[in-house]
């Protein structure tokens, strides 16, 4: 407890409990009193004067309660204060972590966010419940983030909105971001007219964070001016957890249908534990095997990797691995992977001089690899029989038309606007690769020199994978049912063809173009990216999440089918024309793993600790004591009126039997 004005109230103290008591020894007593004679009379009064100190020592019900409602007074005068939880009087920000982590499970079995919104409940009670002495509060908002920040509420102080939005926050699976949120807050703290709302436009609120407080970019905030914050920690610091942090997976061959699977698995407790790992393939279990994980050494959670015996698998199928254990977060206890079916593509070939693409492309495991002349190649682009395959290759070959299809083109421009614009290119080297694109994959190219090529004019519908000194090199489009990648040179004006990152770039356009369009394939995805796949325009896609929760999903002109962002983890399922079902792995991101909980949350130079803020609340108790000295009042005066009548009542009643 603290007294904000404790020299005031004990000088107000000690001048008037003096002045009471003084007032009170001197206030004037008489008592009535019959006497049968004058000599008992002088009798009574010499008693009376000797007895005096004396009576005025004898205790006084009303003196007590004089001196205990003028104490109250002064306990009130001095203002005194207890550390509490109540929030501070203002705008309050209410932030709810939804990420992954708040999906642990208590002792009672209640997750971190169910118990999270019950806190939060409770603090909109505080604010709103009303009451004698509750203070005003001003408006509030609500916010729930994880990968993103979602405004549930804007400011405002109905507490029945503000109750709702609590209760609609979702769980989400993915990582755990606050930067946004508090941008997102200090956007809608900004008054852009503050004499119209009366505040200031620089008025900033309190923030209620509610979270476990593994935050990945805590550290990179910190509290603007005004700003002050409140942890409110949910979970348990000693919570421990084993998960899956990767699921991978490859063929040994593209020739034999032999499949290995990866895992890494990692543990947070303070002691090695032992799992038992399940593997099945489309839910039908084919192996179990039995691992101990490392204990967590100075915060690094401990990892163990597990190396399944390969399988044999002739088609795409669902890959799920699985911890038999039990443990307080199951999101992480499971990963899935879809592995597509050995490649069966269809490739057509048209080059002119000598047959380095024939070369690299009879070296790789295709259902089928025709080649054919320019000439011919020109009647079948007519005729519409370039459909028949999967991927159409020319080389130095001028194209009148382009029909709808996959086309890997190298040397003279293809007949699209994003290439009609070019002039000759002179000798250049690369520069720089877009490495995440799937052609680019595992290609040195910093060795490759060009000596003519194209230079071709960027129109913006293009998108460069590989950057030379001079010009672009490496180019792909989607437009109207066609995706081309284009190589504006040909490789014999280079030294590629001499290089190992040749077949590897051929390899993986191939595969990519041949993947593409009809032949849909699941894939890994991340939680809050989107899934985005190539459909034919006009096709009818739709999402079934996790959840079993069915989404429509937009088909734009292009062939792109995007849906996102993703919440949760497990297996997607994207629908075409209700007839093509791709199953899609989506999997907990590794650090939400991590579900031990923080007692103390830094954010710039501030370290704050679990229900502590950064500027204390403190619980107001004057008014509690003003409420108490018109209690006392109300005893005193009824203890007096008792006193006064009984006198006064025993008088007239002896009057009127005097008069009878």
């Amino acid at each position: 407890m603290i007294w904000v004005t404790p020299s005031v109230g004990l000088l107000v103290a000690a001048i008037t409990f003096p002045l009471l008591l003084l007032l009170y020894f001197l206030r004037l007593r008489r008592q009535p009193v019959r006497i049968a004679s004058t000599m008992l009379w002088h009798k009574a009064v010499e008693d009376l004067h000797a007895n005096s100190p004396f009576q005025r020592l004898r205790p006084s019900v009303l003196l007590l309660l004089q001196l205990f409602a003028l104490l109250l007074v002064i306990l009130a005068i001095m203002q005194p204060q207890i550390e509490g939880s109540v929030p501070r009087e203002g705008r309050h920000v209410i932030l709810i972590d939804r990420s992954g982590s708040m999906a642990a499970e208590n002792e009672d079995g209640t997750t971190r966010l169910e118990q999270a919104k019950e806190e939060a409940l409770v603090l909109i009670d505080q604010l709103y419940g009303g009451g004698l002495f509750s203070s005003a509060s001003g408006e509030s908002m609500v916010i729930g983030f994880s990968d993103q920040a979602n405004i549930y509420a804007p400011f405002t102080d109905s507490k029945q909105q503000l109750t709702s939005a609590i209760l609609g926050i979702t769980q989400s699976h993915g990582k755990s971001f606050i930067g946004d949120s508090l941008q997102l807050a200090r956007g809608y703290m900004t008054n852009v007219n503050p004499e119209s709302e009366g505040v200031s436009s620089s008025e900033s609120a309190s923030l209620e964070l509610f979270s476990d407080g593994n935050i990945e970019d805590f550290n990179g905030q910190s509290l603007a001016n005004g700003e002050s914050l409140r942890y409110h920690m949910v979970g348990e610091p000693t919570a421990v957890n084993v998960g899956i942090a990767m699921i991978d997976a490859k063929r040994l061959s593209e020739k034999n249908d032999n499949v290995q699977v990866f895992l890494s698995l990692i543990n947070t407790a303070l002691t090695p534990m032992t799992q038992g790992v399940e593997l099945s393939i489309d839910g039908v279990p084919i192996g179990v095997q039995e691992t101990v994980i490392p204990s967590q050494e100075d915060g690094v959670p401990g990892r163990s990797s597990v190396v399944f015996v390969p399988f044999p698998m002739q088609n795409s199928g669902l890959i799920q691995a699985k911890i038999i254990q039990r443990d307080v977060l199951s999101i992480d206890n499971q990963a899935s992977l879809v592995i597509p079916p050995p490649k069966e593509i269809r490739v057509l070939l048209s080059e002119n001089g000598a047959p380095i693409l024939q070369t690299v492309l009879e070296g790789m495991a295709l259902e089928e690899l025709k080649v054919v002349s320019s000439s011919s190649i020109l009647s079948m682009i007519q005729e519409g029989q370039t459909l028949d395959y999967d991927v159409v290759v020319t080389r130095d070959i001028e194209l009148p038309t382009l029909p709808l299809g996959n086309f890997f083109v190298f040397g003279a421009p293809p007949p699209l606007p994003a290439f009609a614009s070019f002039v000759k290119g002179d000798t250049q080297v690369m520069l720089v690769a877009d490495e995440e694109h799937p052609t680019m994959r595992f290609v040195r190219y910093e060795d490759i020199v060009v000596t003519e090529g194209y230079d071709v004019v960027q129109e913006g519908s293009s998108q460069v994978l590989l950057e030379g000194s001079s010009w672009p090199a490496v180019m792909t489009v989607r437009t109207n049912g066609r995706q081309v990648v284009y190589v504006a040179f040909d490789p014999m004006n280079s030294n590629w063809p001499y290089l190992r990152s040749f077949p590897f770039f051929v390899f993986n356009t191939i595969e990519y173009l041949g993947r593409s369009g009809e032949k849909l394939t699941s894939s890994l995805r991340s939680i809050g990216g989107s899934l985005t796949e190539s459909v034919r325009p006009g096709d009818v896609v739709s999402v079934i999440d996790s959840n079993g929760i069915q989404h429509s999903v937009t088909v734009d002109s292009h062939g792109s089918a995007s849906w996102g962002p993703i919440e949760s983890a497990g297996v997607h399922i994207l629908r075409v024309n209700e007839e093509t079902e791709i199953q899609i792995a989506v999997n907990s991101p590794e650090y939400e793993s991590i579900v031990s909980s923080v007692e103390t949350v830094v954010i710039g130079t501030n370290e704050i600790e679990t229900t502590q803020a950064s500027k204390l609340a403190y619980i107001q108790l004057w008014p509690w004591a003003l409420g108490a000295v018109l209690a006392v009042l109300l005893v005193e005066w009824w203890v007096y009126q008792k006193k006064v009548s009984t006198p006064l009542m025993r008088s007239l009643a002896e009057g009127s039997r005097g008069i009878r």
